[in-house]
């Protein structure tokens, strides 16, 4: 196996809504072989944040998810905003306060991930908010209905290890924090 990338032929955009694109390029791959059509979904970089609050509880949310067809326990999260060139650290402290009302005093950077670099373009990045208080209401989008739940460090760990937590982006996110829980 080479450790050369593959070389980008041609790209061509398929299809651009919102935060979403399509595109599929035409890569050579190091041995000359060519691959006619790789499908890629671009994404801006998104945002988890494992907030804990002053008295050491973890702040969870509780969030329906329509193609999982279920409820899900998840850390408060989502994309930076790329008309604004938005930094990633400004997207979590905006995201934790929408969806919680809770900010932070402290803020950790955890690193990212690749949610599926497989088919997808974009980072994952964790931020560990600690000494989370109360500053005022959720400010939710028009479509988001989350509850917002406050558990015991270990109950999260146990919650981890033990399956309850099913969304695969949130149990990376956590395990980053592992030695804050």
């Amino acid at each position: 196996m080479s450790s050369q990338k593959w070389k980008v032929l041609s790209s061509q955009n398929l299809i651009k809504k919102g935060f979403f694109k399509l595109r599929v390029d035409k890569c050579e791959l190091p041995d000359k072989r060519i691959m006619p059509n790789y499908y890629i979904f671009e994404f801006s970089d998104w945002v988890n944040i494992v907030p804990i609050t002053k008295e050491n509880k973890v702040i969870l949310i509780k969030q329906y998810r329509h193609a999982g067809g279920d409820y899900y326990f998840e850390v408060p999260g989502g994309t930076t905003h790329p008309s604004q060139n938005e930094d990633p650290l400004q997207a979590a402290k905006r995201e934790l306060f929408e969806e919680t009302g809770y900010q932070a005093k402290k803020w950790k950077y955890m690193g990212y991930h690749f949610p599926n670099p497989a088919l997808q373009s974009n980072k994952m990045h964790t931020y560990l908010a600690l000494d989370c208080e109360l500053k005022g209401g959720q400010q939710l989008d028009e479509f988001e209905d989350i509850e917002v739940v406050l558990f015991e460090k270990k109950q999260v760990r146990d919650m981890l290890i033990g399956g309850q937590i099913e969304h695969s982006l949130i149990a990376a996110s956590l395990v980053r924090c592992f030695d804050a829980l």
